[in-house]
């Protein structure tokens, strides 16, 4: 038995650290759309800036994916431990 609740121990921290992952990207998502939203595109800029755009740009997208990877490994050990 003890190692029965030791393994769901281990999936509720496991959850845990899942589920803070998922809210602290999609509170970062939620800054960094913002901040996209307020940034005039139309500016004639320097190439750094440019590339630093490109970058948000693309950090938004891995943000995105990585929430939607986060939720899935909450979903799955929520599932574990309903079953265990």
């Amino acid at each position: 038995m003890a190692k029965k609740d030791s393994l769901k121990e281990n999936y509720r921290q496991l959850l845990d650290w899942y589920q803070y992952r998922a809210e602290e990207n999609a509170g970062s998502l939620k800054k960094l759309e913002k901040l996209l939203s307020k940034l005039d595109r139309n500016v004639q800029a320097s190439d750094d800036y440019e590339k630093d755009i490109d970058d948000l740009e693309s950090l938004k997208i891995i943000y995105e994916v990585a929430i939607r990877n986060f939720e899935s490994q909450v979903d799955k050990y929520r599932i574990l431990l309903e079953n265990n």
